[in-house]
């Protein structure tokens, strides 16, 4: 059965199942399946207030369950959502940055960026984001989404029976070319993954090792590339550590750093984003480069140590 013979057939119900698939996190397409809904309201089986309410209302219940989650189980939910990524050090600096930007008021726009929206909400609970401000913000995301999609729709149904009649044509052939690009796709982020976590697994270096090098006095520097939020929601900072402001921007490091260890740190899964700013040291000429592993208890443990010791 086709696209507009599922939404004649099961309506606003399917409106409403696949956008709260959607914001739940998994990738079913809804923006298209809202769009054709939006067309058909025009003249067909379907009446547009019902499709925009069906829209917002699942988008509202996606978005209030991962707040909860987020309130409940803290930015853990966080790196849990994005450990499975393929891009874990980009899905949490990503909606980090993000989040350090605009604060709440990015959830008027975060369902248009993707994979944004079902990190931002849990991220923002666990920083404390008062209920009715979150809904205020989300409700009017949620309507500014549902409505632009069954406008776009509305205004363009007569286009888009032709671009179904067009996709419907081309078939199998459409489909196998689109399951090419997106395994090409993620073939290359699977072999950049493997690249890192292998560099993690050579590079890694414990808390108590880096205890240790500071007790017997190495010439060591910890790079925290930490994000903003995740320094703004625990400001204790490691030993003999230089915050990165940027992970990107390693040329703006003193030079005198390419003659001492490097120790790369955050509390992102995996360590993701130390492995990334350790793959790039590695690739403009630094030599010594580890990858501290722990996360927040590594940070709890070097924390404790005196901080003013030689360099």
């Amino acid at each position: 059965m086709d696209v507009i013979g599922l939404l004649n057939h099961w309506g606003v119900a399917l409106v409403f199942g696949v956008v709260l698939l959607e914001f739940a996190g998994l990738p079913v397409g809804a923006s298209a399946w809202v769009i054709v809904a939006g067309g058909l309201s025009i003249g067909g089986p379907l009446r547009t207030e019902h499709v925009l309410l069906a829209a917002f209302a699942a988008a509202l219940v996606s978005d209030h369950a991962w707040f909860f989650l987020g309130r409940r189980y803290g930015r853990k939910l966080l790196e849990t959502v994005c450990r499975i990524s393929l891009s874990p050090d980009i899905c949490v600096s990503r909606t980090d940055d993000m989040l350090g930007r605009y604060g709440p008021a990015l959830l008027l726009f975060a369902k248009f960026v993707p994979g944004v929206s079902a990190v931002s909400i849990p991220t923002l609970a666990a920083m404390g984001v008062r209920y009715r401000r979150f809904v205020a913000f989300d409700a009017a995301g949620c309507f500014i989404w549902s409505g632009l999609h069954v406008g776009v729709g509305a205004l363009f149904h007569r286009q888009i029976d032709r671009v179904l009649d067009e996709m419907h044509f081309f078939g199998r052939n459409a489909l196998a070319v689109g399951a090419t690009l997106f395994l090409g796709y993620l073939a290359l982020k699977l072999v950049h993954r493997r690249r890192l976590i292998r560099l993690h697994r050579l590079a890694r270096i414990a808390p108590h090792e880096v205890g240790r090098m500071l007790d017997e006095g190495h010439d060591f520097v910890i790079l925290d590339a930490r994000s903003q939020v995740a320094r703004a929601s625990d400001p204790r900072s490691l030993p003999r550590s230089i915050v990165l402001q940027d992970p990107g921007a390693i040329e703006s490091l003193p030079q005198g750093l390419r003659a001492k260890t490097v120790v790369t740190f955050c509390t992102c899964p995996n360590e993701a984003s130390a492995a990334f700013v350790a793959d790039l040291l590695l690739k403009t000429g630094y030599r010594n480069v580890r990858v501290l592993t722990g996360g927040d208890d590594a940070l709890a443990l070097l924390a404790g140590l005196a901080v003013d010791r030689p360099r």
